[in-house]
Order: structure tokens, then C-alpha cells, then sequence
């Protein structure tokens, strides 16, 4: 028991440090971007240099899940954390009728 203490006591620092970091990510909401749209991705077509710049510094999301198959469900999901069913949203919203 007294063995647990000291270490313990030696990852307490490690912990509070670790606490006080806030994690940085940047998110990009994009309509029609395609899997491999970015440099970063496999892109040999877009040149992304300042987005590959970033994932090269940081970690590449490469698993996930589309709440819907077009764009505003998935935005109200993105920005309520509910299906779209939940938020009666199940279509893409049409735009200004004005010429």
C-alpha cells in the first residue's frame, strides 16, 4: 500500500500538467469533398500544401460515419449531436427562390 502512495505522488505533476492542455483540432465542413480530395488523403490532382502541412503535424482522421447522405442533416447533426431524424431534418435544405 504504501508503494501506490509514491506513485502516486510521482504522477501527480504528469496529471495536472496533462489536465491543463487543451486538445487543438480544426474541423472542415465541406459540401462535396470527397475522401481523397487532400494531399494529405492521396490527392494527386488538389494541390492542399497548408492543410497537408497541418496533418503532417498532427494526427489524420480516417474512420467515420455520415449522419446522412446530403448536406444539411449531417451539418444539423454536426451541430446538434442528434440524428437527423431527431431533429425532423431528413432532406437538404432548398435555397432563396430570388434570381
Amino acid at each position: 500500500m504504501n508503494g501506490l502512495k509514491w506513485i502516486g505522488l510521482l504522477l501527480l505533476p504528469a496529471m495536472v500538467l496533462a489536465a491543463n492542455e487543451q486538445p487543438n483540432f480544426v474541423f472542415l465542413l465541406v459540401d462535396d469533398l470527397g475522401w481523397g480530395d487532400f494531399g494529405c488523403y492521396g490527392s494527386e490532382f488538389h494541390e492542399t500544401p497548408n492543410i497537408d502541412k497541418l496533418a503532417s503535424q498532427g494526427m489524420l482522421f480516417k474512420n467515420g460515419y455520415a449522419a446522412c447522405t446530403v448536406c444539411s442533416p449531417s451539418r444539423a447533426a454536426i451541430l446538434t449531436g442528434c440524428y437527423p431524424a431527431r431533429t425532423h431534418l431528413t432532406d437538404w435544405i432548398a435555397g432563396h427562390k430570388r434570381p
